[in-house]
């Protein structure tokens, strides 16, 4: 993985000294198969990505700040690489404003996406689009968090988990207003998860009364924390490996999880989950079929939620997913298909 690569050159860098704190001075090393770009790190240790576009000069871009994040274009930076004389070159120094490790690990993941993303040699409108969505994701990650990590972290297990993660990313929350955490098709898949050991979550009124001529089901986990076990971060980085070939699909998956976890993030990503009861506990169920409120609502009655307990019904078998829609296919988890 890219990711993990830029990790390691990031670390071999030691942060420069330099008398006049005004320039801009990184010490700096070249990303491997790139020509357009490096990894640096600035005289106060943070990291930043460089990146070389060519007809930069002149061009007067302003320049982006936030709490963790600030880019900067058509930069003059001066570069230290080891023993040789100090170069200098016009870049887009994309900069990490945190020293917190697991932010660090974030921002270079993301990286790593727009890096997929532009290719080698990219032009500066390319550029200014892609650390733009960069800024949005650290932007979102000023903002509280909008659901629990538990309820993310099971979203993202399916995703991990699935026969074909690229398609499940893209099913995924495709609509910020949807009911449904994937739609794929005539297919909707919401996934609860339980931190106790009873299936009981909450559903909403719609979810339970999918739009006619669509196949809703329930995926129900139980989650719960340990203290040595799979933290989001390595999540996370599974599924960027899995869909290393899409990477807009992986900006998604970074867009999404900060949205989530907002001002959560840093502290969320080291949190580890017990994996083995999360996979021996994952089951699919009927959304049409289970307890809930299936009568139609008295006139101005909307957005009704209710808990539903699920522990008595019957869990689908793979091939009765299979069945019901063949878009299962991609949903299934590997080796689901040996339970009965």
């Amino acid at each position: 993985m890219i990711s993990a690569r830029l990790e390691s050159i990031f670390d071999l860098l030691v942060a420069p000294f330099d008398e006049a704190p005004e320039r801009p001075v990184y010490a700096a090393l070249p990303i491997p198969g790139y020509r357009s770009y490096l990894m640096g790190k600035d005289c106060d240790g943070h990291a930043c990505l460089l990146i070389a576009t060519a007809g930069a000069e002149g061009r007067l871009t302003p320049p982006i700040r936030l709490e963790k994040l600030d880019v900067q274009f058509a930069l003059k930076c001066h570069l230290k690489r080891g023993t040789e004389a100090e170069q200098a070159g016009i870049f887009t120094a994309v900069r990490c404003r945190t020293l917190d490790r697991e932010t660090v690990r974030y921002f270079l993941s993301v990286c790593d996406a727009i890096i997929g993303m532009m290719g080698d040699g990219p032009a500066l409108r390319d550029v200014s689009t892609a650390v733009h969505r960069v800024a949005a994701i650290f932007q979102k990650i000023q903002n509280l968090p909008a659901r629990t990590l538990n309820g993310l972290f099971g979203e993202l297990y399916v995703i991990c988990q699935s026969a074909s993660p690229a398609t499940a990313l893209a099913a995924w929350r495709v609509d910020e207003t949807a009911r449904f955490d994937f739609s794929l098709g005539n297919l909707r898949l919401d996934v609860k998860t339980a931190s106790g050991r009873v299936r009981a979550h909450g559903f909403s009124y719609e979810q339970c009364n999918p739009p006619p001529g669509t196949v809703a089901v329930v995926a129900s986990m139980f989650v719960e924390r340990v203290s040595i076990g799979l933290t989001l971060r390595v999540l996370l980085e599974q599924i960027e490996e899995s869909a290393s070939t899409f990477p807009d699909l992986i900006m998604k998956l970074h867009e999404v999880v900060a949205a989530t976890l907002g001002t959560s993030l840093g502290e969320a990503l080291g949190i580890a989950i017990d994996p083995k009861l999360a996979e021996s506990s994952l089951r699919f169920y009927s959304l049409a079929e289970i307890p809930g409120i299936r009568s139609p609502l008295p006139i101005g009655v909307s957005d009704v939620h209710f808990r539903s307990d699920i522990s008595a019904c019957a869990a689908l078998s793979p091939q009765a997913l299979l069945d019901r829609d063949l878009s299962f296919e991609e949903f299934l988890p590997r080796g689901m298909r040996d339970m009965g």
